[in-house]
């Protein structure tokens, strides 16, 4: 999971003095790299297969096992808690179907 939407903590100085280390010289640097990147993944490193696959078409979907429990055999409580967060165990939120209610005084 990601960084949560919202989240105070946007800086990456790391990623960012790395994209300056490699885009310095006119991108010169990147370009080495991508090409041996390139040369490996034409040797059969599966590493470097699944980066190239990864950056160009996106990572896969990871699949998630539910076990052998029946879509019909959960409550709606269940499958909405396993809609927000992956978990069989219902939460006691309100369940908002349109947006949230104006705030009460």
């Amino acid at each position: 999971m990601g960084r949560p939407i919202g989240s105070p903590n946007r800086a990456k100085p790391f990623a960012d003095a790395l994209r300056v280390a490699l885009l310095s010289g006119g991108g010169r640097r990147l370009r080495i790299i991508v090409e041996q990147l390139a040369v490996k993944a034409e040797q059969g490193d599966m590493a470097a297969i699944q980066q190239i696959g990864d950056r160009l078409d996106g990572k896969p979907s990871q699949a998630i096992e539910r076990g052998e429990v029946s879509v019909e055999m959960l409550s709606d409580a269940e499958l909405l808690a396993i809609i927000r967060d992956g978990s069989h165990e219902p939460k006691n939120e309100p369940v908002l179907i349109c947006g949230p209610d104006a705030p009460s005084k």
